[in-house]
Formats: structure tokens, C-alpha cells, sequence
């Protein structure tokens, strides 16, 4: 009797056993399944963002052009990048430019005089005014943004404006240089 009770609990055993291997590979491709979808979707993930990233860099001209380089300064236009964002409904132009200041006092530097595709731009949708020290390197950047609800020009045939440097310490310093861009 003793025999028959170690025989049926060793074969209990050896059923319980098989039971929890056939659980465990179960578990194990479970557990492979999650993990490739994880890895799929974090690979989506990366699709999207990589493509968010290409689409902002299609919104960016690169220009890298010298504008002015005397005793006073060096301006360089750098890029014009154009936004649009979605959650506001608002849209943005920025044009950037890399000032370096050679005097030893400060200077201001505005936009004067900005037209787009021949037509003069309102003041009231522009902003710029960057001051760079004595001596210093700064980045300025021209704002084009409309909170009223109205389009932006758009940035098809040229771009065209007085790049004004002046000193607020030395009032009689005040220089312009022209800035032109071709969109074609």
C-alpha cells in the first residue's frame, strides 16, 4: 500500500512538474511576444520621431551669408526657419543672424525696412532687437508672428531689410547693412 501511494504521489509529482514546464514555456512566449511589440512600438516611436525632426528641418533654410564684416561688426545670416503650431493655430517666421561685436561698447541691432516679395511687412508682426556687448558674439533673431488671426507672407520671391546697428552709449553711431534674399 505504501508502494501505491509513493507511486501515484511520484506520479502526481512528475504530472505537476510537466504542468508547471508547459506553464513556464507558456509564460516564456508571452513574455517574448510583449517584448517584441514593446521593441515594435518603440521602433514606431522612433519613426515618428525622427520624422517630426525631418519634417521641422524641411521648415529651415540654411544660408550661413555674410551680410556685413567692417571695424564695427559682423552680422551673418544664419537660417529663416518657418513654423506652424497646431495646438495655437499660430504660424512663425524666424530669420537668424550671428552678430559680433567689435566696438567696445554695446550695440543694438533691429530690423528696419522689411519687405517680402516686394510688399513692406507691418510693423506690428515684426520683432527684433538683440543687444551685444563690447567685444561680444550674440544671436539675433527677427520674429515674424501675427496674433490676430491674419497670414503670414509668404516666403516665395525675395526678402529684403536694413539690418540697423546702433549704440545707445555712443549716440552718434548708427550704421545700416543691407539684407537681401532670393527664395527662387
Amino acid at each position: 500500500m505504501k508502494k501505491i501511494k509513493v507511486v501515484s504521489l511520484l506520479g502526481s509529482s512528475v504530472l505537476l512538474l510537466a504542468a508547471c514546464s508547459d506553464e513556464t514555456e507558456a509564460v516564456k512566449e508571452i513574455n517574448e511576444v510583449n517584448s517584441s511589440a514593446i521593441v515594435s512600438s518603440e521602433n514606431e516611436e522612433n519613426q515618428e520621431s525622427v520624422a517630426s525632426e525631418t519634417e521641422v528641418e524641411e521648415n529651415i533654410i540654411v544660408y550661413n551669408q555674410l551680410v556685413e564684416d567692417n571695424e564695427n561688426f559682423k552680422a551673418t545670416l544664419l537660417e529663416i526657419e518657418y513654423t506652424y503650431d497646431d495646438v495655437w493655430d499660430e504660424e512663425k517666421i524666424e530669420v537668424r543672424f550671428d552678430v559680433e561685436n567689435k566696438r567696445t561698447d554695446s550695440i543694438e541691432v533691429q530690423a528696419r525696412s522689411l519687405s517680402i516679395n516686394g510688399r513692406m511687412v507691418d510693423d506690428s508682426i515684426q520683432m527684433m532687437s538683440q543687444e551685444v556687448a563690447a567685444g561680444k558674439v550674440a544671436e539675433a533673431v527677427l520674429t515674424l508672428q501675427d496674433y490676430e488671426g491674419n497670414e503670414l507672407p509668404t516666403l516665395e520671391g525675395d526678402l529684403e531689410m536694413l539690418l540697423h546697428v546702433f549704440s545707445w552709449e555712443d549716440m552718434d553711431y548708427q550704421e545700416d547693412a543691407e539684407v537681401k534674399v532670393n527664395f527662387e
